[in-house]
């Protein structure tokens, strides 16, 4: 087995004799320097992939605080009624429930999103471990 071309053309060459006419391979130069280039390409798009994938989790958890510093000043929300009237009083507490359930399960949701992407770092983690073989030893 030749290690590169340039070893399997000199076996080559002893099994065909020194008359024997064997081409070179003179692509291999620009392969190589074409897949290197393709690498970098895609060692960049992990990169860039990575801070995207960052910045949407900050994104996300600033969104998520923002909706828990918005639910928490409904809490002290008496949306224009009277909050000494009993009815008054009822629908206050209710709508105020109604709100932290939509801030809750927003948070969640967020969380989950948050989590997702986590999950997909990780797997771009593993992209970054390829490691391409060189086109000709």
């Amino acid at each position: 087995m030749a290690d590169n071309f340039a070893s399997a053309k000199a076996k080559a060459q002893k099994i065909l004799g020194k008359d024997a006419k064997i081409p070179d391979a003179k692509f291999i130069p620009k392969l190589q320097s074409d897949t290197d280039s393709a690498f970098a390409a895609y060692r960049k798009t992990c990169d860039d992939l990575e801070t995207k994938i960052l910045e949407l989790q900050k994104t996300m958890a600033g969104a998520k605080l923002t909706i828990k510093q918005f639910a928490e000043k409904l809490d002290d929300e008496n949306f224009g009624l009277d909050e000494k009237n009993k009815d008054d009083a009822k629908k206050i507490k209710d709508a105020q429930a109604l709100f932290d359930a939509w801030s809750d399960d927003l948070g969640k949701q967020i969380d989950g999103d948050i989590s997702a992407l986590d999950d997909l770092d990780k797997h771009l983690m593993d992209f970054r471990k390829y490691k391409p073989k060189p086109t000709d030893k």
